[in-house]
């Protein structure tokens, strides 16, 4: 497997070994892992892992987000879903987690373990071993004006919020890089990434979505990109 990889420069670090177990919004009493899976259109590596991706959103105990990085664009090919902030997101799980380099398609799963994103079996395994319940709970609810309410619960010391809005299905004719000529179907891509603030009991307003994001996820973090402490999700029908 031919993989794209960056070194970092060595940082104190800070590693984290738990495995985290959740509650979403809409599929009430349900528990589910976060799976962030750092990918881009211009890697020939990635389309295996992409279709991980796609079988683990049928899974409702995961969460699936497809975040792609931005240093596999070039001349011949620009990721439409690839950002800076989601570059930046890799980049600090890898210092967090001591890994000192990144490298796709890379999936980190809870905020805690990092996987080569095509290695199904391996992610699945961890899936099935997380069950440590979490201190937050997230709830997000759509209102009738296309806002969401989001309602928060539980506890959780200085933690912070995320919002990634995606879009569920997208299926690229790829016309240029290591990719070129083929068509690429990928899940739950990432449009926005922002941070909302600190986590607090009580309810905040969202606005509503911006086209062509029909998905939206809430995570309870760690600073620094630690464990995640909670999620939420929404997905339009």
């Amino acid at each position: 497997m031919r993989q794209f990889e960056q070194r970092l420069t060595p940082r104190p670090l800070i590693l984290f070994s738990m495995l985290l177990y959740f509650q979403v919004a809409n599929a009430a009493g349900a528990e589910r892992n976060v799976a962030e899976l750092f990918t881009s259109q211009g890697c020939s590596s990635c389309p295996p892992a992409d279709a991980v991706a796609g079988r683990l959103r049928t899974n409702p105990a995961v969460i699936v987000l497809s975040i792609h990085v931005n240093y596999w664009d070039g001349p011949q090919w620009r990721d439409p879903f690839s950002s800076q902030v989601g570059t930046d997101r890799q980049y600090t799980y890898s210092r967090t987690l001591g890994e000192g380099s990144v490298f796709t398609p890379q999936l980190i799963l809870n905020g805690t373990q990092s996987f080569v994103g095509s290695q199904e079996s391996a992610i699945q395994r961890a899936i099935t071993a997380a069950r440590v319940a979490l201190p937050a709970q997230v709830d997000l609810s759509r209102q009738s004006d296309g806002t969401f309410l989001l309602t928060l619960t539980g506890s959780a010391k200085s933690a912070d919020l995320w919002e990634i809005d995606y879009v569920q299905h997208s299926a690229t004719q790829i016309r240029g890089g290591e990719n070129g000529g083929r068509r690429l179907d990928t899940y739950n891509d990432a449009t926005q990434i922002r941070r909302l603030g600190v986590f607090a009991v009580g309810a905040v307003q969202l606005p509503a979505l911006k086209p062509p994001a029909n998905g939206l996820a809430v995570l309870v973090q760690t600073p620094g990109l630690g464990p995640i402490l909670g999620a939420g999700a929404y997905e339009m029908k």
